[in-house]
């Protein structure tokens, strides 16, 4: 029985090795898939629209003149040279400037930067 177990054992490695199917059915043939792409779609990019800023002036200072004020006094306290105020007011006399008075004070050019 030993002599009869060995030849089987080799003849079933070979079986197995070589594929050991003894079904003749042929093995269906892989066929390709179909690749599905997308479809190239197009972007299209619309403007942004653009908003529009409105900026309103700025509203003048304006400084009621009190007693003891002197033209002088009011421009050293706002930062503008004393010939600015005065030109803005359309003052020729510094000198003459009533209390009740109302100056119209010159934007500082130095504040602006």
């Amino acid at each position: 029985m030993k002599k009869l177990i060995a030849p089987v054992i080799v003849f079933m490695l070979i079986v197995t090795a070589c594929g050991g199917d003894s079904d003749d059915t042929p093995e269906a043939e892989a066929t390709p898939t179909a690749v599905v792409t997308q479809a190239e779609t197009q972007v299209v990019e619309e403007p942004t629209p653009t908003a529009i800023i409105v900026v309103p002036p700025k509203a003048p200072l304006i400084y009621t003149v009190q007693a003891g004020d002197s033209l002088g006094i009011i421009a050293n306290s706002f930062g503008v040279p004393i010939e600015e105020l005065a030109a803005e007011n359309g003052i020729d006399n510094y000198n003459l400037i009533q209390v009740g008075q109302e100056l119209v004070i010159p934007e500082n050019e130095e504040e602006e930067e």
